[in-house]
């Protein structure tokens, strides 16, 4: 046996709800871009997001997510088709095992209606890199074993996703994604590295990913605003959902709560400030916390996970010139 059992046992309670090969987030609401890349420019402007999730507290080894993502908005100088470009990096650990993905986004946006929305289809293009470290808790000996790297193995590979949006400013937003289209295989093959074991066969296969998500915004007075909303989740063995609702008082302060299929609620809550000197007319800065109540068995032995989310965003459009006139009457 090996220290890494209690991440993989970890991996099979939660696979009741979903095989968790890509990071989980709960406040999916401000955190589209990782899961749709037709995300990129959907803002019209840059927006940059940190998220931090420490997931199943009390268990040794527990998952730990850190994630960042930005994204922008521009113009093409020949036509003036509006386009996006994003960037996400994230850091997944469990256990011994670490995850790391740097994916860089294109997305081609498209008026579409009357209503000031945009359609947009896009790509993103990058690397997962997979770690097993060598802290080995063996009952058994290991060097037998050839599916254990005793030493410890890394393996990269190329990464590929695609997507489409599309959103109406304060009104709604509707998408479809897959990620890891190439269903990248991470295998490594060599002779003993302790001498009398077996040869190492090492191999970690991905498997593609669909997401669906849509939102919507109804506005309950001047003031008061809900939005409820839905997030998908298939790797075409196991399907689940998280399904939400935000409630936003003067574009200032917002709370909600987001079910999990088979896995946890989680309230959240939050705050957004107006910050002075960047872009037109100052950028805005979210700050989120949720905390998910475990309803699977694993509420036994975990107090639960805990997410921080901070988001800045800003606009790059042009400030309207103040023009002063004389007139005839003041001279």
């Amino acid at each position: 046996m090996k220290k890494l059992l209690l991440g993989a046992t970890l991996l099979l309670a939660g696979s009741t709800a979903f095989a968790q090969q890509d990071p989980q987030f709960t406040q999916t609401y401000f955190n589209r871009l990782y899961a749709n890349p037709a995300v990129a420019g959907s803002n019209d402007g840059i927006c940059a997001t940190l998220v931090g999730r420490q997931q199943w507290v009390g268990f040794d080894g527990r998952p730990e997510t850190y994630q960042f993502s930005g994204h922008m908005s521009f113009k093409d100088p020949w036509l003036g088709q509006k386009h996006g470009a994003g960037l996400v990096v994230s850091s997944d650990q469990l256990g011994q095992e670490s995850t790391m993905n740097v994916k860089v986004s294109y997305a081609y946006r498209h008026k579409l209606g009357n209503n000031g929305g945009m359609i947009s289809a896009g790509f993103a293009l990058g690397m997962m890199q997979k770690t097993i470290g060598n802290d080995w808790n063996a009952v058994d000996n290991f060097v037998d074993d050839p599916s254990i790297p005793d030493n410890g193995v890394q393996q990269t590979a190329f990464d590929m996703d695609f997507g489409l949006y599309y959103k109406v400013p304060k009104k709604f937003y509707v998408g479809l994604s897959l990620t890891h289209i190439t269903s990248p295989d991470l295998e490594e093959s060599e002779g003993p590295q302790v001498p009398g074991a077996q040869p190492i066969d090492f191999g970690y296969g991905v498997a593609g990913h669909f997401y669906a998500m849509a939102g919507y915004q109804y506005n309950v007075t001047n003031d008061i605003a809900l939005k409820p909303n839905v997030f998908i989740k298939s790797d075409a063995v196991s399907t689940t959902f998280d399904l939400g609702v935000i409630g936003e008082y003067q574009e200032k302060f917002w709370a909600g709560v987001t079910y999990r299929l088979q896995d946890a609620v989680a309230p959240m809550a939050g705050v957004n400030l107006q910050m002075p000197g960047t872009g037109v007319g100052g950028g805005k800065l979210r700050v989120g916390y949720s905390y998910d109540v475990t309803t699977s068995e694993l509420r036994n032995h975990s107090s639960g996970s805990h997410e921080i989310l901070v988001n800045y965003c800003f606009s790059l459009g042009t400030k309207v010139k103040v023009q002063r006139h004389h007139t005839v009457r003041w001279l």
